[in-house]
């Protein structure tokens, strides 16, 4: 299990070397077990850690089991502090009371963060989870963006364990002989998610008995649509505020339909999922120095092996990559860009061909955390108006795996074991 959490972690660029780490701790099994694995990882993860149970003062007794729980984790070696809120004061109207506890929560564990040098916030959330909030989603009416789930990662807070089952975190926590403690109210039906838990989901299991699994896979899909979305979007309209990014990534993951919004420096016309940008005219000597941007970027999904091309940029052609799929008993030349195939499983799979995107980050391989990839393009002195053009090879999470003119990704780096990998080059 614990080697499925550093998957995880390294996967989605979850933590850096030097991160201070801010463990929310409940009490219950899956904060304990989340605690207790990123402790043990510590070493190779080279993260500090500290905790924060949260009181949300709704039970009489929750006061005492949230300082019980923070002495045992103090006892563990972990800095640990109780944070009271008043979920009470926080409610609004037309706002549950769970979710009023959620947000003030939250904000709670964000402000300690800050006040600590906290990097990030790491959450006990498990696929259980994860299944449990598409459900609800699909019942309360979703799109596309919504049946993607819960993040790996946003902003500050983090979810190692998303991709373990709630019977592995059990059966883990019994076999260290972990204490915890169960929160009467995630077994109290008058809230919505206990009612997934012990209804819906129980319901939809006598109908097909890996139901959790293909709910997990369909979130899945949805994720990598839904970065397929934000990839069709024109460099230029990347670098718009959030807000207005968010309006055209959603008018492209619906499909259908046209239209056209006027942003800054130019239009953008929507028509039927894919997005054209047109640059305003410029007049004199800033019309000539005017960079060119690809008119329309989709991502490429690749199927190894292959010559995979992007579309044309201005009058130059599209860049292409070959990849070549191999086996040996000797492992690949060290002089190629490789990448170990056992790594690049079916889950970080199939890879993405796309152009370069502002606020791409990498972590070369040999490297100790990920980097701004326009950095690593200065120091690797390549020309500023051939950075645009530049195709970026992804796995399907979106982490970097090669650039040309930069060392490749850690992510997938053969060691002395590998006997099966792919090749990147550029042709």
């Amino acid at each position: 299990m614990l080697s499925r959490i550093l998957r995880t972690i390294a996967e989605h660029g979850l933590v850096t070397a030097g991160d201070r780490v801010l463990v929310a701790l409940s009490g219950g099994p899956d904060s304990t077990v989340l605690l207790h694995a990123l402790k043990v990882l510590t070493p190779r993860l080279g993260i500090t850690l500290r905790a924060a149970v949260v009181d949300h003062g709704l039970r009489p007794e929750s006061a005492d089991e949230a300082a019980a729980v923070a002495d045992r984790c103090r006892k563990a070696g972990v800095p640990c502090e109780v944070i009271a809120v008043d979920v009470r004061s926080a409610r609004a109207q037309h706002v549950s009371r769970q979710d009023a506890a959620r947000r003030v929560r939250l904000a709670a564990l964000e402000d300690a963060a800050r006040m600590h040098g906290c990097q990030r916030i790491a959450l006990g959330h498990t696929a259980d989870d994860q299944a449990e909030t598409v459900l609800f989603r699909v019942v309360r009416g979703t799109g596309v963006t919504g049946l993607a789930g819960i993040p790996y990662r946003r902003e500050l807070f983090i979810r190692p364990m998303l991709d373990l089952r709630r019977a592995q975190v059990l059966r883990f926590a019994a076999r260290r002989l972990l204490l915890f403690v169960e929160d009467p109210s995630n077994a109290d039906r008058r809230y919505t998610r206990p009612r997934v838990r012990h209804e819906w989901l129980p319901f939809l299991m006598r109908e097909n008995p890996r139901v959790v699994e293909a709910i997990l896979m369909l979130a899945a899909d949805a994720r990598l649509r839904g970065r397929g979305a934000a990839q069709r979007l024109p460099v230029a309209v990347q670098g718009l505020p959030l807000r207005a990014r968010h309006v055209l990534e959603r008018l492209v993951a619906t499909g259908s339909g046209t239209r056209r919004l006027s942003v800054r420096g130019g239009d953008v016309e929507v028509r039927y999922g894919q997005v054209t940008w047109r640059p305003r005219v410029k007049s004199g000597a800033a019309a000539t120095s005017a960079r060119v941007e690809p008119a329309i970027v989709d991502p490429v999904q690749v199927s190894v092996p292959g010559r995979y091309c992007l579309p044309a940029v201005g009058d130059a052609p599209g860049p292409t990559l070959e990849i070549v799929e191999t086996s040996s008993d000797r492992g690949p030349p060290r002089d190629v860009a490789a990448f170990d195939l056992d790594v690049l499983d079916a889950s970080l799979r199939p890879l993405v061909l796309r152009f370069l995107r502002p606020g791409d980050r990498m972590r070369p391989r040999g490297g100790t955390g990920s980097r701004k990839l326009q950095d690593l393009l200065v120091d690797a002195k390549i020309p500023r108006p051939d950075r645009s053009s530049l195709p970026v090879l992804t796995a399907a999470d979106g982490t970097i795996l090669f650039v040309p003119g930069l060392r490749p990704a850690e992510l997938g780096r053969p060691t002395g074991h590998t006997r099966h990998w792919i090749q990147v080059r550029v042709v």
